[in-house]
């Protein structure tokens, strides 16, 4: 029997990674500040930027209260909680 591989890229991966790069664009911060922040290390972030990795619930609470997010809203396709005019 094949070994079947998922896509390392999912939807939901792609998200993550757009909510990232916009969180970081409006706290005016690096992946590598955004690192020393969360404790998560600079290339694993940058993996969750570019749609891939796979991110640990507690990476994500890391992630999540440096933006002062939650989780949720970290995941979320629609997150404009935290959005200013």
């Amino acid at each position: 029997m094949p070994t079947i591989y998922l896509k390392r890229t999912s939807p939901l991966m792609a998200q993550l990674g757009a909510n990232i790069a916009r969180e970081l664009k409006k706290l005016g911060i690096t992946q590598g500040a955004l690192s020393e922040r969360s404790g998560v290390a600079a290339s694993h972030i940058s993996y969750m930027v570019r749609g891939q990795g796979n991110p640990t619930l507690a990476t994500l609470e890391s992630l999540a209260a440096v933006f002062g997010l939650s989780v949720v809203e970290l995941l979320s396709d629609d997150n404009t909680s935290n959005d200013s005019p």
